[in-house]
């Protein structure tokens, strides 16, 4: 019986979801028109949405990407300067490479896998490596369960999980996810296009640690993807701000892409263990 009930659900949802794609696609170029709010959908009807879409792509790259990173502090918002370069982000890793470009130079490159990373720093021939600890003392690195974000499956974000629940909003469906009882993720969904358009975190004392807002959807190889992903660290004061250009799905990678580098070359930095002065490259 749960199974003949997912299944019709599933058929529901693809039908509603090539009317969407199908009504996006008569503006013509890919563009994503203001349609009016249709009327509510069920929990399982808008899970199983998510699902299909998550379920058409497994890896994104784009080779004319836009970085922008500003901070906050004592009141005061400081833009740093654009960043130009490429990304390339597989799914089932999960595993993000990261070129970041000032006019022709490499400004960093990133790698990381998992919970591992590796920031080459060319300036200084430095190589910045670490995981959870290190990724705390840089707040602005975007971390691969973040990209991922273009490709969550219900389960993942935990539209599924025994205590979440869903409130329609005027313009989203908003999925509260508790653990032990307490607040610890929100997820919003797109009302009209029934996209997944922010993820909220929050930590044990139920301050909002990160949220993450997927916007301006366009059509890419007949589904809907966002073009860009901006990640806010309010705790930290940090925004990044990842536009992509020309996006290229499901594309295949070589197995180096993600993989540790050559460290032989490079002074090493293990920014689990060191301060984030012990490293030349973020003096300005």
């Amino acid at each position: 019986m749960t199974a003949m009930l997912r299944s019709s659900n599933a058929s529901h949802s693809r039908r509603i979801l090539v009317g969407i794609v199908l009504s996006v696609g008569l503006c013509g170029s890919g563009c994503v028109p203001v349609r009016p709010l249709p009327p509510p959908l069920s929990k399982e009807v808008v899970t199983e949405m998510v699902r299909v879409q998550s379920g058409t792509f497994r890896s994104v790259k784009d080779g004319d990407i836009t970085l922008n990173i500003t901070t906050t502090e004592d009141g005061e918002t400081r833009s740093l300067p654009s960043l130009g370069g490429a990304i390339g982000f597989n799914a089932e890793l999960p595993g993000v490479y990261l070129v970041a470009t000032k006019v022709t130079k490499t400004v960093f490159t990133l790698r990381a896998r998992g919970q591992q990373f590796w920031l080459a720093l060319p300036r200084t021939n430095e190589m910045v490596i670490g995981s959870l600890p290190a990724y705390e003392k840089l707040p602005w690195l975007i971390r691969p369960d973040e990209v991922r974000g273009f490709f969550a499956d219900p389960e993942w974000l935990g539209l599924t999980w025994p205590d979440t629940t869903m409130t329609m909003e005027e313009d989203d469906y908003r999925f509260d996810i508790f653990i032990a009882g307490i607040l610890r993720r929100q997820v919003f969904v797109d009302r009209r296009l029934v996209v997944v358009s922010s993820i909220r975190r929050y930590d044990a004392l139920r301050r909002l640690e990160t949220e993450i807002d997927l916007a301006d959807y366009e059509l890419t190889d007949n589904a809907l993807f966002p073009r860009r992903l901006t990640v806010d660290r309010p705790l930290n004061g940090v925004k990044t701000d990842l536009e992509l250009s020309d996006p290229k799905l499901n594309v295949d990678f070589p197995a180096q892409t993600f993989s540790p580098p050559d460290l032989s070359k490079w002074k090493v930095i293990n920014l689990d263990y060191e301060p984030v002065s012990a490293v030349k490259g973020f003096e300005e």
